[in-house]
């Protein structure tokens, strides 16, 4: 197994540049709450940065925030989870066109840059506008704020709902066209998207971590936000025509498939066999075929949610609702209730999260014996063992319940300390943590500490 070195173990030289980063980007967060850029200049900088650390105890089930994370928070103490920065330009073009640009370091990407926006935005009258190159994806209810920590309640966002695809899909490239308008006491902004997004996908069961090349095409959906004084809900409904992984793990897996086929047929040749058991055995190796790449898909993912004030209230839900049209990977339903109380700059708050696999029980019946020839029934074996496998690890059933307090201590600044309890339903379910083999201790006790600031 590929043993990844833990971070406070790496060679300072390496590690240090980020981490005064990260210090930097906090410093300046600081100093500049009361110094925003002057009204009229047409380029203007924000960011923000999260210095988080979470410790737990579990050696083989650990954290990660997507499965692009390629270090997830190993046990112990870890800044893998939360910390992140992100720079931001917003270059005023023309009185109704701009250009927006955001890049983003994570401590699990090993601080490798990422663009997670670059577009264009032209607005049309009062209430039109069009973006059209790279920007974060609609799909869910925090997507406007996705990774700037300071925004959420918590220290982040629920893993058991947030920690596939939510997080997995965080840009899309393409266009999407907005239109908002006020009705009186509400509000409402209306948002059509389409694009397609890629990414990296880390197996971690495999020795060494397969990396994947995560692929979401013909992308498109609709969302629909409603705004009161003290409410917001927001719904929305994402489809894509093709979701493909791809990785040399997956190539050698297909080869292996495209051997045993091709011997079912070579076996089925054979002038003396009985033509019944020849017509078996080439409908056998036909269905082996349609095995390949097994984690393709045309997915479709919904979201319903809700963020309330109310007095001192703050009351946040969400409902999703996940179909990826893969056998193998099947869908899921799942859901989100937050609540906090606010005392001066302190709020306390509780959260529940749930999601479970409601199908994903690939028939693999062709992967039978054939009982003719004992070296071919023996790769059988080893690829249905593979398909079983396969099927566990891809059920990212989980639930959690997550305690904290969130300090405000300034306008732009907030500590957040929180306990997360992240269970799967058995010791033979994953969930959404990296884990090398089943089974596993199902429950992992999480604690959290972080500072997060805007600037």
């Amino acid at each position: 197994m590929h043993e990844h070195q833990d971070e406070f173990e790496r060679p300072v030289g390496r590690w240090w540049p980020a981490v005064a980063g990260l210090l930097a980007a906090v410093s300046m967060g600081l100093a500049q709450a009361q110094s925003p850029d002057p009204v009229s200049s047409p380029l203007r900088l924000s960011g923000f940065a999260t210095l988080g650390l979470t410790h737990h105890s579990n050696e083989t089930a650990e954290p990660i925030i997507s499965f692009q994370q390629e270090s997830p928070a190993r046990k112990g103490w870890s800044g893998r989870l939360d910390t992140v920065a992100g720079l931001q330009a917003d270059l005023r073009l023309l009185e109704s066109t701009s250009a927006t640009l955001q890049g983003v370091v994570r401590a699990g990407e090993d601080f490798e840059p990422r663009l997670r926006m670059a577009y264009l935005r032209q607005q049309f009258g009062a209430d039109a506008a069009v973006r059209v190159g790279r920007f974060r994806s609609p799909f869910y209810l925090d997507s406007d704020v996705s990774e700037i920590g300071y925004a959420y309640l918590m220290a982040r966002p629920p893993m058991p709902i947030y920690g596939f695809l939510a997080n997995l899909v965080p840009h899309v490239d393409g266009a999407d066209i907005q239109w908002r308008r006020s009705f009186g006491s509400f509000g409402v902004l209306v948002q059509g998207y389409g694009g397609r997004s890629s990414s990296d996908f880390y197996f971690f069961n495999t020795t060494p971590v397969d990396k994947a090349e995560f692929k979401f095409s013909d992308i498109y959906g609709l969302a629909l936000t409603v705004g009161f004084a003290n409410v917001t809900v927001r719904g929305s409904h994402t489809r894509g025509d093709q979701f493909t992984l791809r990785s040399p793990l997956l190539d050698q897996f297909n080869g292996g498939l495209s051997q045993v086929a091709g011997g079912l047929r070579a076996v089925a040749s054979a002038p003396l066999l009985p033509a019944p058991v020849a017509a078996g055995l080439t409908a056998k190796a036909a269905a082996i075929d349609s095995y390949r790449n097994p984690y393709d898909g045309q997915p479709s993912y919904t979201s319903l949610g809700f963020d309330a004030n109310i007095d001192r209230w703050r009351l946040i839900g969400e409902w999703v609702a996940f179909d990826s049209r893969s056998p193998l990977v099947g869908r899921s339903r799942g859901g989100q209730l937050t609540a906090g109380y606010t005392w001066g700059n302190v709020t306390p708050f509780v959260s529940v999260a749930r999601n479970s696999r409601r199908s994903g029980t690939l028939d693999t019946g062709a992967l039978s014996p054939t009982g003719l020839d004992p070296q071919l029934d023996g790769a059988i074996a080893q690829l249905n063992a593979a398909f079983v496998a396969a099927a566990l690890f891809a059920d990212r059933s989980a639930s959690s319940v997550s305690v904290g307090l969130r300090w405000d201590v300034r306008e732009n600044a907030a500590i957040k300390l929180q306990f997360d309890q992240v269970r799967t339903p058995s010791p033979m379910v994953p969930g959404v943590m990296a884990v090398r083999r089943l089974p596993i201790d199902n429950r992992v006790n999480l604690f959290s500490a972080s500072l997060n600031v805007i600037f």
